[in-house]
């Protein structure tokens, strides 16, 4: 479980990416663009903690996980 968090984790490092693709005149998108990433580390930390007693609840995070990361592409544009 442990290495699937991390593989889903590591959009995290198109950060950079994503914020440079933001159209300038969106500040909505910027502002999505920039809690993007300390929402993915709380998803991916309560996923891992969540684990071990409700594992149903760290695959929803995980789903969750996904979806936001193909609704940030989505978003950007990129």
């Amino acid at each position: 479980m442990t290495i699937l968090i991390i593989i889903v984790s590591l959009p995290l490092f198109t950060f950079p990416a994503m914020l440079s693709a933001c159209p300038a005149d969106a500040q909505a998108t910027r502002t999505l663009v920039w809690i993007y990433p300390f929402y993915m580390l709380l998803s991916a930390w309560l996923a891992w903690k969540a684990y071990p007693q409700r594992a149903y609840v760290s695959w929803l995070l995980i789903i969750i996980m996904l979806l936001t990361t193909a609704a940030m592409y989505v978003l950007v544009g990129a």
